[in-house]
């Protein structure tokens, strides 16, 4: 969640996030409920477990294989995923740009933190 709040920001994407889904900073700001933020939680805790796990069975408990576990999960599991989405919803390419740039920071900073306890 903390790489969210960063990667979100004005300062980062969140101005062209923001432009991208056609809201304003005020429009997000009402919309966001607390249970937004707790099933967000929960979530990337999934992953957490889930990329532990793979890390584990991948027997490469280290700083590296975390990072390259992370990326690997990326490339194959959250690409595809938000691709599909992407194509049948018919979003803009920055959306899928953005969405899919913060799961890549996201998997590989998770995966090199979890990679050296495994």
């Amino acid at each position: 969640m903390v790489i969210g709040a960063i990667y979100y920001s004005p300062a980062v994407a969140g101005k062209a996030w923001m432009l991208a889904i056609g809201k304003t900073p005020e429009e997000i700001k009402a919309s966001a409920k607390p249970s937004m933020y707790v099933v967000t939680a929960v979530l990337a805790f999934l992953q957490a477990i889930v990329l532990s796990a793979v890390i584990s069975w991948a027997g490469d408990v280290s700083l590296w294989g975390g990072v390259l576990i992370g990326l690997l999960l990326w490339v194959g599991m959250a690409v595809p995923v938000i691709s599909n989405t992407f194509l049948f919803e018919g979003r803009k390419r920055i959306n899928h740009v953005i969405s899919t740039g913060y799961y890549l920071i996201t998997l590989v900073v998770m995966g090199g933190i979890i990679g050296p306890w495994g």
